[in-house]
């Protein structure tokens, strides 16, 4: 189990994670990585863009970091699994419910 573990799987690697956003504006972009050394430039790639069906310049963009939430995920599940903790998730049910205006279910979601 221990060569199982999410800390063990995680990239090592330095490189830094770019997107390339094609400047024929069609909504094409694909994510490559670059020289942490070459964190200060702003890199420009002229490849072919799919969309377009031609080579056009794709210029790096700034990459959203997504949240770590790989933790709180498996504590959840975790949690799901042995039923505890359970009114957290009971609150979060229910703020969906709410939004997505389907009040006539929250009968079915108990308090807690």
């Amino acid at each position: 189990m221990l060569f199982l573990s999410t800390p063990l799987l995680r990239t090592k690697s330095q490189r830094i994670t770019v997107i390339m956003y094609s400047a024929a504006q069609t909504g094409y972009r694909f994510v490559t990585d670059k020289s942490p050394t070459k964190k200060d430039l702003r890199m420009a790639l002229r490849k072919h863009d799919p969309i377009a069906n031609k080579h056009v310049m794709f210029y790096e963009g700034k990459l959203v970091p997504q949240p770590k939430q790989w933790k709180n995920k498996a504590r959840d599940r975790w949690n799901r699994l042995v039923g505890r903790a359970l009114e957290p998730q009971i609150k979060t049910a229910k703020g969906q419910l709410l939004r997505k205006g389907r009040s006539s279910l929250m009968s079915h979601v108990s308090d807690g």
